[in-house]
């Protein structure tokens, strides 16, 4: 890492000196004129002067820009006892595809503008060394698709490959291909496997096009330090340590627009789940719904139910992706819980789908459910014929307690043997260990404490408060002692 530091600055050093050797002005330098497919050029514009004001440069001759980098050394150097101007560097990294010639970039030096000079590049023709010399280290690009629709989504991999014989000796520098005009979203961290001599290392990204067009995708770029085994082992120094750098190949890819608007895009199947349709008043009723198929759901949201006089309570909706052969499929699933006093019915919902392969314009449905609710009468009755037995069991035992106490023994040891044990068995429980009470479940709590959510307001709000914790926001505190006490009070 120090010796590549070190390379970097005689490199902007020795530009440096040699820009500032002749008068105020322009000049770009390109690392190598002949090059492979696949590798990268780096040009340098340097600026000899105080103040330099580079233009801004996103592609050079169609071909994107890589990387940018300015460098502003603010060196001093001295020849012959006199002080030199000082030297900026604009350095722009991209990946020809073929022969091509760099134009001339204008430069805004001390307030003047100067420009460069136009240079040739020229791709050489890939023989077997050369082949070999490149695929130390590559990286390709590929889609699942050429053709899309609006909305629809896609796989694009970018595949790293690099020979076994080679350590890694710097951390490599990746830049993600450009996906200008798609919602973007990265599969997991890779994954990597054995392909012959070369370990590969694998980045999916599923594309959904937002706006009709002809897009070109990437290139991908990485920088690497490499370093030969071989030569390793039998110079014991780091003079087989190279720094490779690498441009995928680009992707045209065409997204044409819908013939018709719709909620989803792709293949799907809704459907829904209700744990029962007969409750008591105030019982909870859960509701799930379960929507899966191939295509895009990552701006789909299942809208919320509003109904009167009823109490509705959802959970954040889950997202499953998995990539089979090729094709992305996802699991969106989202969970109700209904409570209410009187019967009521879950209204239906309907969705438009739009089947690119098809050309159709389909419609997914969840028809109406009936909720019925049984109103109980309980309570005042079982308090009621509960009085006798309460009233007959109090006097029995004050009986037993009479004779029992007519049954002790007159001797006066017994009470001061009781004293003492009894005073012992005190001052012995102090010293005992405290036990540990049992850790208070929110979930368990939430399912005691959901069939009284009409019985009181602060029953209610302890309810919402459980939920958004359960979904995942964390700044919302649980009163522990608060909630131990209302669950306590419905506790069976």
């Amino acid at each position: 890492m120090k010796l590549q530091k070190l390379l970097i600055f005689i490199v902007i050093l020795s530009v440096c000196i040699h820009a500032n050797e002749g008068p105020v002005g322009a000049k770009a330098v390109v690392s190598n004129k002949s090059i492979l497919t696949g590798n990268v050029v780096e040009l340098h514009i340097r600026a000899t002067g105080k103040f330099a004001v580079f233009p801004v440069v996103k592609n050079i001759d169609g071909i994107k820009v890589l990387s940018s980098d300015e460098r502003i050394t603010n060196m001093h150097v001295y020849n012959n006892g006199k002080l030199k101007r000082e030297c900026t560097i604009l350095t722009l990294t991209f990946a020809p595809k073929k022969d091509m010639t760099i134009p001339s970039f204008e430069v805004e030096i001390d307030g003047r503008l100067y420009k460069t000079d136009p240079i040739k590049l020229k791709m050489k023709d890939t023989t077997v060394s050369n082949q070999n010399k490149s695929d130390i280290f590559s990286l390709q690009l590929k889609s699942n698709k050429k053709s899309v629709t609006v909305g629809e989504a896609f796989l694009v991999t970018v595949r790293l490959s690099l020979q076994h014989n080679y350590l890694i000796s710097r951390k490599i520098q990746y830049h993600r291909p450009k996906f200008e005009g798609f919602f973007v979203e990265q599969m997991g961290k890779g994954k990597s496997y054995d392909d012959g001599s070369h370990k590969v290392t694998e980045l999916r990204y599923i594309l959904t096009p937002h706006t009709e067009g002809n897009y070109t995708l990437g290139p991908a770029y990485a920088k690497i330090g490499l370093q030969d085994k071989q030569k390793k082992e039998m110079s014991n120094v780091d003079k087989s340590r190279k720094i490779f750098q690498r441009a995928s190949n680009t992707l045209d890819i065409e997204v044409l627009p819908q013939t018709t608007q719709s909620d989803l895009v792709g293949v799907f199947t809704l459907k829904s789940k209700i744990d029962k349709q007969k409750v008591a008043a105030g019982k909870p009723v859960k509701l799930s719904i379960t929507l899966k198929g191939e295509g895009d759901l990552t701006h789909f949201e299942f809208p919320d139910y509003l109904l009167d006089g009823v109490t509705i309570y959802s959970d954040e909706a889950t997202l499953d992706i998995k990539e089979i052969d090729g094709k992305i499929y996802r699991h969106y699933k989202k969970e109700f819980v209904f409570i209410s006093e009187e019967s009521f019915t879950i209204p239906e919902q309907h969705f438009s789908m739009y089947v690119p392969k098809e050309n159709l314009l389909k419609e997914l449905k969840i028809d109406a459910i009936e909720i019925e609710v049984n109103q109980t009468k309980t309570g005042t009755l079982t308090a009621q014929n509960s009085k006798p037995d309460r009233l007959k069991s109090s006097t029995k035992n004050k009986i037993n307690l009479k004779e029992k106490l007519e049954s002790i023994p007159k001797m006066w040891w017994f009470l001061l043997l009781a004293f003492i044990l009894g005073t012992l068995s005190f001052y012995l429980l102090r010293y005992l260990p405290e036990r540990k009470q049992k850790t208070f479940n929110e979930s368990e709590s939430l399912k005691i404490l959901l069939p009284h959510t009409n019985k009181d307001p602060e029953v209610e709000e302890m309810i919402r408060q459980l939920y958004a914790k359960k979904s995942g926001d964390t700044s919302v505190e649980i009163d522990k002692k608060r909630l131990k006490v209302l669950v306590a009070r419905f506790r069976e």
